[in-house]
């Protein structure tokens, strides 16, 4: 499971490049609403990366066996 969240998170790490170099132009030009639009679209494709990412973290917590777990004394 590690290497399904690897592939969503070097997915998002992209997204996040691209979205940051567009910025930058918006930046500069802030009336261009078709950048803005293509901002939000990656945010939006970031979020969904994002939780993938975590729902897989979870599902590998979930799996970890038992053994692996510390419990403390009371």
């Amino acid at each position: 499971m590690v290497a399904a969240a690897g592939v969503w998170k070097k997915k998002r790490d992209d997204l996040k490049a691209k979205r940051n170099l567009l910025f930058e132009t918006y930046a500069k030009d802030p009336q261009n609403f078709h950048l803005a639009r293509e901002i939000k679209e990656i945010d939006d494709q970031i979020a969904e990366y994002t939780q993938h990412v975590e729902q897989e973290r979870r599902a590998e917590q979930r799996a970890a066996p038992a053994d692996k777990l510390v419990t403390t004394p009371k």
